[in-house]
């Protein structure tokens, strides 16, 4: 009876230590910086210059110098976490720097507009010199209002037409030549 008890205690303590604990701080693996630019949605050189924090969340109004591997607009929003606990980028108002753009770090729910930093991404000394070795030359950015940037909208609405002239056109240009390669009936 002594051993069947010590038995389920010991299974009870192995299952315990066993379940995943909470996690409390950001870890990230350590990546090349050019597997870090090349995964990245973009690259920006440019100046925070306004922070809105919401619940988890922080918003910076980023100015945009200069950006890297696609151009972006003059002005755009930026999204992290909070806490660099969770993998947030904390950006110093007016400081100059290049941020690495791509997913929103812990769980944060990013607008259609807005553009993702993690500390993953940006802890890396990153310069410049990085960005054009890995991402190409330095693009610049474009105003809001610009209306020769073509909008994903009209992008896709292109695509769609398209697609739409292209499937059918196709379609009867196959059976033209499907009924041509079929030998005429002899009377």
């Amino acid at each position: 009876m002594v051993m069947r008890t010590v038995l389920v205690l010991a299974a009870a303590l192995g299952v315990l230590s066993l379940t995943p604990g909470t996690a409390c701080a950001c870890s990230c693996a350590a990546r090349p910086t050019a597997a870090v630019i090349k995964d990245a949605s973009a690259v920006v050189l440019g100046i925070p210059v306004s922070r809105v924090a919401d619940g988890s969340a922080v918003r910076y109004r980023f100015e945009v110098r200069q950006s890297y591997k696609q151009r972006v607009p003059q002005t755009i929003t930026v999204l992290t976490s909070s806490s660099s606990a969770a993998c947030g980028v904390p950006l110093e108002i007016g400081a100059e720097r290049l941020l690495v753009l791509g997913r929103t770090p812990g769980g944060v729910a990013a607008g259609q507009d807005d553009w993702g930093a993690s500390l993953c991404e940006n802890t890396a000394d990153i310069g410049q010199a990085d960005a054009v070795r890995y991402a190409g030359p330095s693009i610049q950015p474009y105003a809001a209002d610009d209306s020769r940037e073509p909008r994903p909208a009209v992008v896709g609405a292109f695509v769609a037409l398209a697609a739409l002239v292209a499937v059918p056109g196709g379609i009867m240009w196959w059976r033209v030549r499907q009924r041509r390669s079929r030998p005429e009936p002899q009377d």
